[in-house]
This record gives structure tokens, C-alpha cells and sequence, in this order.
């Protein structure tokens, strides 16, 4: 499978209106391999005008039809999956190893989406005397999805899947540091049954491409996962514009409390491969360790080694050899490194602590104990292979610490006490909680979303399709 680099519109590869290509960088090499379309206002403006054609008739199809093409979509993904992970690798330096693991999910989640389709009902009331009243849940038309870099394939899924389940076209927009796979999964929707302009992917960036589809008047509904800060201008644009439906899936700093009576080497284990997955570049990694103090020398011991471990084959992301590859781009790496002098300032290195001093842009798994709780290494989201683990002494203070934080997305507890684990699971402020367990475990029938500024509303779960409609009430009188 070769790279696609025009703009997915109307089911056709398309150049851009400005003619404009922006280079990508291989991470793992630190050097450019290709150059992309960038999409503008004019080529949004062109988008919206298909998906206007393409999502009525789309609509008024039976459910049934629009199952059959979203389950064959999740056939052809994991038919492809092979060359995709090994472009998601060389994009944004995902290992492709990591990448054919997410894909071969996806026919599940196609699946539960179809279903979900195919079983979608209205609600009827004859509370009323003399009324048989109901609703109708009908879609918003044309919508809109804003893709971040760090699982370009999945959260394309979680987002388009629904979208047209619900009746509604969408317009994709790509992240600028991983585009490929999006347009290539935009050329594949044609093959799986969804007609022309129902589903369309735009490469670019936020200030024009984003922008644009933020404050179009047209698009009613918009759901974008990435940045709070970005987040907070995408909602922001929605009130200046239409008042478009905003769902946001932010940012997180993740707790994870561990009490004595914990499983302590399969805590130490799975909290290690939350905060190096994807090369620690994951919105629910578990980044903020909190240890009763009675097991914490135990606890480190464990966790260094299960680090240690994991990362044992450090390099380039197409090599299937590879178990930790490199940060995004060279932004992401500079910021990492600011991170790391703060914590050697501030806390004690118990591994890591630095960059490697090699080709591309490579972090050293690190890990800090003893940071103050005050310090921007435990309050701001660092989004790379990095953690804190301090002591606490008592159930309250774990929990205090936990939620002392503008983050709300995913907080895990461990203990064989259930009765603690049910006290704290409903004391954490987090969308998700994992008991005895922690990120990325998820579910795909369960809401995946957070609390405070790590979003606002939901994806996934039973309503899945509900947060892609809009409902009507009917007020029938009987004579």
C-alpha cells in the first residue's frame, strides 16, 4: 500500500485549492520522507458542499445497509493492517508491532457500532391523555472530527463509525503530525460501501484547516480529541459561530493509588506499560504513581525492572524488534526534555532522566520519586515516558492528591479490599476509573470521556450514537 498525500473529497484523491505540501519527519530518523497536501478554508468549504449531497440519502437508508458497511470497513482495515502500522510507524513513531495489536480490535468495535445501528430505537408515551406522544433521534447532517497524532486510527474509528451510524456525513481533519493513515483509511471508506462525500479527510493544520470547520456555519455538530488548550478554542469558535454540538476528549495527568494489600508486581507491571505505551504519548497514561509508603521500596523495585524491561529494545518503530520507539517530532522531544530538567531539579531519578543521544527523537523511559506536589512534573501533562511516584500514608491523603488536579480522564485504585476499591472508585473525580487495573484498559459498550478539563462529553458505550443526534419530540392528539 502506497502513502496517500491528497485530500480525500467526494471519494476521490484530490489536490488542494492552494496547491500548498507540508513535509512530514520520520521520528525515528529525525529526516523527512514525504510531503502532504494542506488543506485550507476553500477545500473545507468545497467538503462541506459533498457532504450536503451525500448524508440525506445515506439517512434513509435502512439500518441494515449502513451495518453491512461499517462492519466490511473493519474487514478492510485489518486486511491492510500490515502496511498501515508500518506507515503509522514511520508518521508518528507508533511501533508497527503496537499498531497491528490496536488494529486487530477493530472489527469488534465495527461490530458493536453496527449493532448498535441495527438495535437503535425511539421512546413512546401515552402519559398524556388523549396523545400517543414519541421521539424521534434524527442527525445533525453535516459534522465534523478533529483527529490527534497519537492514534490517528482508532480515534478516526471512534469518531467516524458513529457519525454514520447516526445518518450523519463527517469531514475528518488529520493531525499535521500524522495524516497518512487517515487519508489512507479515507480511501478505503469507498471500498467498504459509504458513498461518495460521507465520509471525507482533510490534512492540515488547526489556525486554518481546524479553524475553519470550527466556525462553519454548516457543520452542527464537532467532536475533537486532543489539547485543552485547543480544546477550549474549538468551543470558543462554536459560540462565535453556530452554536455547533462540541464533544472534546482533552488532555489527562492520570493517578494511579496502590495500597498495601495490592498485588504489588502486577501494579508495577501494568502501571508500566500504561506510561510507555505509544512511547508514554497516550492521554490515559498512568503518569502519577501514589504508593502507600509501607510497600513503596518494593513497589519502585518492581516497577523499575518492569520498565527496564518493556523497553529493552529501544529504536526505530518499523522494526519489529522495536518495544519502545521515539516521540513525534522534535517539539514533543524539546518539550519532554524541559520536563526532565525540572524533575532532576526538583525529585529523585530513579531511572531515566534524560534523552538519548542517538538518531531521531528518543527519551529514555524515566521515572521521579519524591516530587513535590507543587512541582509542573506532577501537574501539567507531559505526554511522553515519563512518571512520578511519591508515598502516602493515609486512604484521604492518596485521595486528595489523586484529585488535586485540573485532570479528570482516567484513575485506577489497587487493592484486594473491595470495599476500598468501591469507596475510592466513586471518590476519584475521573471519567473512568480501573480497579486492579489501569490504562489503557477500556471497554468498547462502556463511555469513554472525562471529568473537569479533560473534556467534555462522551465516545463509546451504549449512547454512542446518541451524542451524534439530536432529538424530537411528537406530540400526536388523538381524536
Amino acid at each position: 500500500m502506497q502513502p496517500i498525500t491528497k485530500l480525500i473529497i467526494n471519494g476521490q484523491e484530490t489536490a488542494c485549492v492552494s496547491g500548498k505540501r507540508f513535509p512530514l519527519i520520520d521520528p525515528s530518523t529525525g529526516k523527512e520522507w514525504i510531503q502532504v497536501d494542506e488543506a485550507d478554508k476553500e477545500d473545507v468549504e468545497i467538503a462541506v458542499k459533498y457532504a450536503e449531497q451525500a448524508w440525506p440519502a445515506w439517512n434513509a437508508q435502512h439500518a441494515s445497509v449502513k451495518a453491512a458497511a461499517i462492519r466490511k470497513f473493519g474487514e478492510l482495515i485489518v486486511a491492510n493492517a500490515n502496511d498501515i502500522a508500518n506507515l503509522e510507524a514511520q508518521t508518528m513513531g507508533k511501533t508497527a508491532s503496537s499498531s497491528r495489536l490496536e488494529m486487530s480490535f477493530i472489527p469488534m468495535f465495527c461490530n458493536y457500532f453496527a449493532s448498535l445501528t441495527e438495535t437503535a430505537q425511539s421512546t413512546t408515551s401515552t402519559n398524556t391523555p388523549g396523545h400517543l406522544n414519541y421521539t424521534l433521534h434524527e442527525p445533525y447532517g453535516v459534522t465534523a472530527g478533529i483527529l490527534p497524532w497519537n492514534g490517528p486510527v482508532s480515534i478516526f474509528l471512534m469518531k467516524t463509525m458513529p457519525a454514520v451510524a447516526a445518518g450523519n456525513a463527517i469531514i475528518i481533519k488529520s493531525s499535521e503530525k500524522a495524516p497518512i493513515t487517515p487519508l489512507i483509511l479515507g480511501k478505503l471508506v469507498g471500498e467498504a460501501g459509504f458513498p461518495p462525500g460521507l465520509i471525507q479527510v482533510l490534512s492540515g493544520f488547526g489556525p486554518t484547516v481546524g479553524s475553519a470547520l470550527a466556525l462553519h456555519m454548516k457543520i452542527r455538530k464537532i467532536s475533537f480529541t486532543g489539547s485543552t488548550a485547543t480544546g477550549k478554542l474549538i468551543q470558543q469558535m462554536s459560540g462565535q459561530s453556530n452554536l455547533k454540538a462540541v464533544t472534546l476528549e482533552l488532555g489527562g495527568k492520570s493517578p494511579v493509588i496502590v495500597f498495601p494489600d495490592a498485588d504489588v508486581q502486577r501494579a508495577a507491571q501494568e502501571c508500566a506499560v500504561s506510561i510507555l505505551f505509544n512511547a508514554g504519548q497516550v492521554c490515559v497514561g498512568s503518569s502519577r504513581i501514589y504508593v502507600h509508603r509501607s510497600i513503596k521500596e518494593g513497589f519502585l523495585k518492581a516497577y523499575q525492572a518492569n520498565i527496564a524491561a518493556f523497553a529493552q529494545n529501544i529504536g526505530n518503530a518499523q522494526d519489529e524488534k522495536t518495544t519502545h520507539g521515539p516521540q513525534v517530532d522534535k517539539i514533543q522531544y524539546d518539550k519532554i526534555k524541559q520536563y526532565l530538567e525540572v524533575g532532576r531539579n526538583e525529585g529523585d531519578v530513579l531511572l531515566g532522566g534524560s534523552a538519548l543521544d542517538r538518531e531521531g527523537f528518543f527519551i529514555d523511559p524515566t521515572v521521579f520519586t519524591d516530587v513535590p506536589e507543587t512541582s509542573r512534573l506532577v501537574r501539567e501533562e507531559i505526554f511522553g515516558p515519563v512518571s512520578v511516584v511519591n508515598a502516602f500514608e493515609t486512604e484521604e491523603e492518596a485521595v486528595t492528591h489523586a484529585n488535586d488536579t485540573e485532570f479528570g480522564l482516567y484513575a485506577s485504585v489497587y487493592t484486594r479490599d473491595i470495599n476500598r476499591a468501591l469507596r475510592i472508585a466513586s471518590k476519584l473525580e475521573s471519567g473512568m476509573v480501573g480497579v486492579n487495573c489501569t490504562s489503557p484498559t477500556s471497554a468498547m459498550d462502556m463511555p469513554f470521556g472525562g471529568y473537569k478539563q479533560s473534556g467534555i462529553g462522551q465516545e463509546l458505550g451504549p449512547d454512542a450514537l446518541s451524542f451524534w443526534k439530536q432529538t424530537k419530540s411528537v406530540f400526536v392528539k388523538i381524536e
